[in-house]
């Protein structure tokens, strides 16, 4: 997920400092090849991917989302009246936006905020803009091609499909903010909220709106790293005074399966987000006080996805106090790292070759696996930009089940699905078929089977157990109906 515990602002990657990429070749896909895809562990045939662990000598996990679950009933409504009491407060919004009800519908993970405009978008997966709304309103097509062209394709999130991390900074991050999880989504609903506000208050649409530079100011200040401890952030506060309000216990049998790859000679780390108090917080609620020992390395403040394509050094984690140490960087030399330690922010590079030596072998035949919920953090990046493979956590696929809890919170009408909407699958689908080995609703899926269990799909794109019901009527090439041009 979302680094946790920093402030939630796009991280500057220079180009001089990404590392190679490594080339891939695409496979099955919802949209045009844009992008190449290759995995020697991925057995693809024109029925099904498959994913065997055996073929892996490293196993990394995500935290957030990932190994542990959040209740996101209480987490959503958390996020949605701390950000709303922000702007309130802080930016002088009206406080008739803390009457405004929580509207659950338009909650949904994977939109865009077109800020300037004040619009909100869903994307299909040739970056088509499916559904649209200005504030809270519903935009009709007719008011979407005025807006955007009969393309219906805005350039900046055009740039985005082609290459995320190339919007992840400067002027495109200025204007656009993709809501890759869970922790992102309660904004779309106080960002449509604030604008209706501005709109009513000006009795117009003024010429560029402010309102996403102000909700990016309050997600900054709720999730800094600086205020988890001193009540600054109303919603670390929150966490720590009901912690299992909000984070929920993973299940046995996800620790059980994490010793026993360990037990098998694999080597296991957790790469979070999360500053180290913060993860200490929601991991022993979730995993145990003894948390730490399910893993060989552990790193927190991670900075992904620049863990994956900038050599960033490590700093040292005084576990006592669980804080980073100031100035403790640490040599780029695989050596230096000690297994069973806790380390902050590094980079891929040195990480790969630290594990690497504990297998007794050459980093490049040390083959890594990771598991993540975001879906450009945790699949993208360290696939197109790493010799990694990857599989996506998609909780929507939980839907599928009858006593799902958080339907409410992910079941929108006004957003469609968020694996398809019609015939036409949208921009996650495409990149989880892309780039995920496969995609499972959650980590239990994968721990009630043996580790040496061959796990295999009963599609071609990867989703298991079985493809999203959405998903099932769609042509795997795009129905869309529209053009393809570069957009406004």
């Amino acid at each position: 997920m979302t680094t946790l515990g920093a402030p939630a602002t796009a991280e500057i990657i220079p180009e001089r400092e990404r590392l190679s990429q490594t080339p891939r070749r695409l496979l099955h896909s919802f949209a045009a090849p844009r992008h190449s895809r290759y995995s020697a562990s991925t057995i693809m045939t024109s029925y099904c991917k498959e994913l065997h662990l055996k073929d892996y000598d490293i196993i990394g996990f995500d935290l957030d989302g990932t190994l542990l679950r959040y209740d996101l009933t209480n987490m959503s409504a958390l996020i949605y009246d701390v950000l709303k009491r922000y702007l309130v407060e802080n930016k002088g919004y009206s406080a008739t936006l803390l009457e405004l009800p929580m509207d659950l519908d338009f909650l949904q993970k994977g939109l865009f905020l077109d800020g300037p405009r004040g619009n909100i978008l869903k994307l299909s997966s040739e970056a088509q803009i499916l559904r649209a709304t200005h504030g809270t309103r519903q935009l009709s097509d007719q008011e979407i091609v005025a807006i955007y062209g009969p393309e219906r394709q805005w350039a900046i999130t055009t740039s985005f499909y082609k290459d995320p991390l190339s919007t992840w900074n400067g002027a495109a991050s200025e204007q656009m903010r993709s809501l890759l999880d869970y922790f992102d989504m309660p904004s779309a609903l106080v960002f449509a909220q604030a604008v209706d506000v501005v709109d009513k208050q000006s009795g117009s649409q003024p010429e560029e709106y402010e309102v996403w530079r102000d909700l990016q100011a309050g997600l900054m200040h709720i999730f800094s790293r600086d205020h988890f401890s001193n009540d600054t952030s109303l919603y670390f506060k929150g966490m720590r005074e009901d912690t299992p309000k909000y984070v929920l216990c993973t299940d046995s049998c996800v620790l059980e399966w994490l010793s026993a790859l360990r037990k098998s000679g694999k080597k296991l780390f957790l790469l979070t987000g999360s500053n180290i108090d913060f993860a200490n917080l929601t991991a022993t609620q979730a995993l145990g006080k003894d948390w730490r020992e399910y893993f060989d390395f552990v790193v927190t403040y991670a900075k992904k996805p620049g863990f994956f394509t900038i050599q960033r050094p490590f700093l040292q984690v005084d576990v006592r106090e669980l804080k980073e140490l100031a100035h403790t960087e640490l040599p780029q030399d695989a050596g230096v790292l000690k297994p069973g330690e806790i380390y902050s922010q590094g980079n891929w590079h040195q990480l790969h070759a630290a594990l690497a030596k504990l297998l007794n072998k050459e980093t490049a035949q040390a083959k890594a696996l990771y598991f993540g919920d975001n879906i450009i953090q945790d699949v993208y990046t360290p696939v197109k930009h790493r010799d990694f493979d990857a599989v996506a956590i998609a909780e929507e696929l939980l839907m599928q089940e009858k006593n799902y809890p958080y339907f409410a919170e992910l079941d929108s009408q006004l957003w469609g699905s968020y694996f398809a909407v019609g015939c036409q699958p949208t921009l996650w689908s495409n990149f989880i078929s892309n780039f995920a080995q496969i995609c499972v609703p959650s980590m239990k899926e994968l721990a009630l089977l043996e580790p040496a269990q061959r796990i295999v799909c009963t599609n071609p794109y990867g989703f298991s157990p079985k493809l999203p019901k959405e998903l099932e009527a769609v042509n795997p090439t795009s129905c869309w109906q529209g053009g393809t041009g570069s957009g406004q």
